[in-house]
């Protein structure tokens, strides 16, 4: 019971007045009650936030010479050569870690944006990816920027959980019950500073992430607005529906 001492573990998810819309969803991994939850297009599971997605840009055009390292989320991939072009080379490094067991097993892999000196990483969690150039008579330097690819689906609700793997949160792969339209209680950022009628953005990153904050800047817009001040880490948030 010591699970549900604690306010933000006991409120969140509980929803507030008489009117909602909830739908079932599956978890695609531990899902707590009150989590902003996100989906894919045509996929009914549904995840808590993260940047799924990063786009790796080169300064330059790739150089006959280049060598192409790169490490993703800790995995460190065998070097690829330059071949003929910048589109090709980056075709060849898709293909190294689309071929990959552990990348594919873990659900990421790897496309080219055509012309744009860029390889796209994406998979259902957290990506982090970098790419390193040596050889050649120039090295072009990778900028990444991660980003989620995923859209704001609803605040899981609050259910009396307990299941062979614990209490109190949805494991991966049973139904979630979804919060789409209502007003349901919310575990809020530190540095929030929530108020009555605020936007409620989703904190995708850092110590805060899955959070909701008054803060727009770098946060995903949920379409959310405040319906409360913050007490004991909690608010309550008006969900409109998916953005």
């Amino acid at each position: 019971m010591n699970l549900y001492g604690n306010p933000p573990r006991a409120i969140a998810g509980q929803k507030y007045g008489l009117q909602d819309v909830t739908e079932s969803h599956v978890a695609a991994e531990e899902i707590e009650p009150g989590a902003a939850l996100f989906g894919k297009v045509g996929d009914d599971r549904v995840f808590n936030a993260h940047n799924n997605i990063v786009s790796l840009t080169a300064s330059a055009d790739l150089v006959s010479g280049n060598k192409l390292a790169t490490k993703i989320n800790g995995t460190e991939l065998a070097a690829v050569d330059f071949d003929t072009d910048t589109d090709k080379t980056l075709s060849a490094l898709a293909d190294a870690i689309n071929a990959d067991e552990s990348l594919s097993d873990a659900g990421i892999g790897a496309s080219v944006v055509t012309g744009a000196k860029t390889l796209t990483v994406a998979g259902d969690g957290d990506v982090e990816a970098e790419i390193t150039v040596s050889g050649g008579t120039s090295q072009a330097a990778f900028t990444a920027t991660a980003s989620t690819g995923m859209k704001f689906v609803g605040i899981a609700r609050h259910e009396e959980l307990a299941c062979k793997d614990g209490t109190g949160a949805y494991p991966a792969g049973i139904p979630v019950n979804v919060m789409t339209h209502g007003t349901i209680y919310a575990q809020v950022a530190e540095d929030a500073d929530p108020a009555d009628k605020k936007s409620a953005y989703v904190v995708l990153s850092g110590a805060d992430k899955g959070k909701f904050t008054d803060e727009a800047d770098g946060n995903y817009d949920t379409g959310c607005v405040f319906r409360s001040d913050a007490e004991d880490g909690i608010a309550l948030v008006e969900v409109n529906g998916m953005k």
